[in-house]
């Protein structure tokens, strides 16, 4: 069943499966709260190991990387860079406990999309990522995070507004006709589209009475949130820490991902089938991106990977798909 997660009898569906009792309990979680943290699916060593790779690649890369630091010497969040650095792929494919739950609720393989990789907090405001993850059949992706380093109120960490996956659905379509004389016309992104969506879900869950939620993370802890969870990053108390940590944006394979003109056009049919290819990797599936990184929060410039140094794209690929 494609999508379990998303069925209204979800939660007493996988009650009756007969699965690792762990699994089980945190995909429950997801259903009922909207979000699970995974105690240390990561062991510390290999959390050493992550961060390190990124400096050896951060070194090899000192002029791209100079040219990006914030005035407190940090970067911001990098795009994709599991594809130039191969010792990151592990924290996905060598994290069980994280893919079977995500495997249970998708009623199918998980695969990785995309990721941003983060050296410190994001501060951003609550917010449901639906409008830049639109998947046809609709919100089969989860949110993920693997914590490096531990994430707490000085650092800055994860804020949920607990339970607000429930939150329903508003009128798409009429928010886009305030704006667009035909949905025909939205584009890929429109930031003030994208906050006349977030407003309209804050106020949502304002008049239901949710609360915002601080969830603080220790070094080889994992998390999943579900697609319509509303989240973000708490203020940084203290910008001299770090908080590395890797973002993956998961679907089931073969599934494409589409952004805010298919989001707001919910009645209208779109391909169902992804259009880029995948690579095979220790059993599990990558989306095969090969046209580089780039660093959110500056020009957004594409560094592709036969440019960057020191980079073997996928090493550890098993095959291609």
């Amino acid at each position: 069943m494609l999508g379990l997660f998303l069925e209204p009898d979800a939660a007493a569906h996988l009650s009756a499966m007969d699965i690792d009792p762990l699994v089980k309990m945190h995909a429950l979680e997801v259903v009922r709260k909207g979000y699970t943290l995974i105690k240390g699916t990561i062991s510390p060593e290999q959390c050493r190991e992550a961060i390190a790779a990124f400096r050896q690649f951060e070194a090899a890369n000192s002029a791209i990387f100079s040219e990006n630091r914030d005035a407190n010497g940090h970067y911001p969040r990098i795009v994709n860079l599991h594809c130039a650095v191969p010792a990151l792929l592990p924290l996905f494919t060598r994290n069980r406990v994280w893919l079977e739950v995500q495997d249970v609720l998708f009623g199918a393989p998980t695969a990785l999309y995309t990721s941003l990789f983060y050296e410190v907090g994001s501060e951003q405001p609550l917010h449901r990522d639906t409008p830049l993850f639109a998947t046809r059949p609709e919100y089969l992706y989860f949110g993920t995070t693997v914590y490096l380093e531990p994430s707490d109120d000085g650092n800055g960490c994860l804020e949920v507004l607990e339970y607000g996956h429930a939150l329903p659905e508003i009128d798409r379509e009429a928010m886009a006709r305030a704006r667009y004389d035909s949905l025909e016309d939205v584009p890929a992104f429109d930031p003030q589209l994208w906050v006349d969506y977030q407003d309209a879900i804050a106020e949502q869950g304002r008049g239901r009475g949710l609360r915002s939620k601080k969830i603080p993370a220790e070094a080889g802890d994992s998390l999943i949130w579900h697609p319509q969870l509303p989240h973000g990053g708490s203020p940084v108390k203290d910008r001299s820490r770090t908080r590395f940590s890797l973002v993956m944006h998961n679907t089931p394979q073969g599934v494409p991902v589409y952004h805010q003109n298919v989001f707001f056009q919910p009645t209208k049919p779109f391909s169902e089938t992804a259009p880029w290819r995948y690579r095979g990797c220790e059993g599990r599936e990558i989306a095969d991106f090969a046209d580089g990184i780039s660093f959110s929060g500056s020009t957004e410039r594409k560094y592709p990977l036969d440019q960057l140094r020191s980079t073997q794209q996928l090493e550890l690929v098993t095959e291609r798909s």
